[in-house]
């Protein structure tokens, strides 16, 4: 009984644990290592203003919980997500009815 009370104590801290994660924040090092890029060519995606980014003075600091977001964004759809969203819109869109 007191293995399973202490099994569920640690299943809800790690799972509360995934949330605070989220909204970790990291420095442009941390974040290279999070999406495997380099350091560089995160500094030219700020400058484009491409990359979700905090500045406190001469610091850059992310939201973990918004480069994930923003890594999200740019997945692209696969024919078929295409062709039902076409689909979709054919079916009710009053001009095409």
């Amino acid at each position: 009984m007191l293995r399973e009370e202490v099994r569920t104590a640690l299943k809800e801290c790690q799972s509360t644990q995934k949330v605070e994660d989220e909204n970790d924040l990291m420095t442009i090092e941390e974040l290279g290592e999070y999406i495997n890029m380099a350091v560089t060519s995160i500094y030219g995606l700020i400058h484009r203003r491409q990359l979700p980014h905090i500045k406190r003075g001469k610091r850059l600091i992310f939201e973990k919980s918004k480069i994930t977001e923003w890594l999200q964004s740019g997945r692209q759809k696969t024919i078929f997500d295409a062709k039902a969203e076409a689909n979709d819109y054919l079916t009710t869109h009053p001009r095409f009815q």
